[in-house]
């Protein structure tokens, strides 16, 4: 299921599919040649991210973007999860998530540099990815299942409704601060860089800030 999960997410925010866009099970699994069951669960499965939705009589549909209203929801989430998950990840092994998260920010970086082609996928998922690699790094498996859709959501919102992005000298800053805390292997420091950074994207997407639900 994990791979039917993975090829299905990657179509969805890959090749932008409009919302509404009928995800057909027995369709899918005659061009990919794969049996329907692993396609099912991980339709069920991108359900519960809200990515896609099943609608009577017609099966899964790919759901609707988010509106400035979800978005705002979902950073609050974010501001929930992700200062609490740097904090541990930097407290059970520091160097070891060090080295993981400099590799996906020279990813961002090489990618931001790039940016004149108008194709920001490389750039997102090493975005993703060094968010995604704290929450792994956390060892809570609960708190990294629910960095996949929240990262999932960011990239499809901000591809597809925030046309090109020009926040990258702002992010990469951030990301830079988050990296020298992990290098320093000061826990605190980690929490307070993640939680600045988040209220620095709420900044740039809205003007201002997102309420920091803790």
């Amino acid at each position: 299921m994990d791979e039917a999960y993975e090829a299905l997410l990657a179509l969805i925010l890959d090749e932008g599919l409009d919302p509404g866009t009928p995800l057909r099970i027995d369709t899918i699994a005659k061009d990919w040649g794969v049996s329907p069951t692993p396609l099912r669960e991980a339709l069920a499965k991108l359900e519960h991210t809200g990515l896609v939705q099943r609608v009577p009589h017609r099966g899964y549909t790919v759901a609707p973007l988010l509106d400035d209203r979800g978005f705002r929801e979902l950073m609050a989430a974010r501001l929930l999860i992700e200062p609490y998950s740097a904090r541990q990840a930097c407290e059970v092994d520091a160097a070891a998530t060090t080295r993981v998260l400099a590799e996906h920010h020279r990813e961002m970086t090489a990618a931001a540099d790039q940016q004149e082609t108008d194709d920001f996928r490389v750039y997102l998922q090493a975005d993703s990815a060094f968010h995604a690699a704290i929450a792994e790094a956390a060892g809570n498996r609960f708190l990294s299942a629910a960095i996949d859709p929240l990262g999932a959501h960011i990239q499809r919102f901000r591809r597809f409704t925030g046309g090109r992005i020009t926040d990258t000298e702002e992010a990469l800053a951030e990301h830079s601060a988050v990296l020298r805390a992990f290098e320093e292997g000061d826990a605190a420091a980690c929490e307070a860089a993640m939680r600045k950074h988040l209220q620095g994207v709420a900044h740039r997407s809205f003007g201002h800030g997102v309420a920091d639900p803790a």
